[in-house]
């Protein structure tokens, strides 16, 4: 979901090739399923490196920790 494959595709899938693609809100919710499998650790980054860290740090991030709050808090409950 929100997985965009056609740079891999284009290079044989060397690097770090593969995208999720979307709205901030989009990308950390398809993150957030990642977290939800017990992944706890990311290498996101984008085509413009200062720009996109910027975003991220705007945008995705705050939004990716306290969706992992949510699903933790959620957890902690059951």
């Amino acid at each position: 979901e929100r997985l965009w494959m056609p740079i891999a595709r284009a290079t044989g899938a060397l690097g770090n090739t593969s995208c999720l693609v979307g709205t901030p809100e989009q990308v950390a919710e398809a993150l957030l399923k990642y977290y939800m499998l017990g992944v706890d650790s990311f290498l996101i980054r984008g085509f413009d490196p200062l720009n996109d860290a910027i975003e991220f740090g705007r945008e995705l991030i705050p939004r990716i920790k306290a969706g992992a709050i949510e699903i933790d808090r959620r957890r902690a409950a059951e």
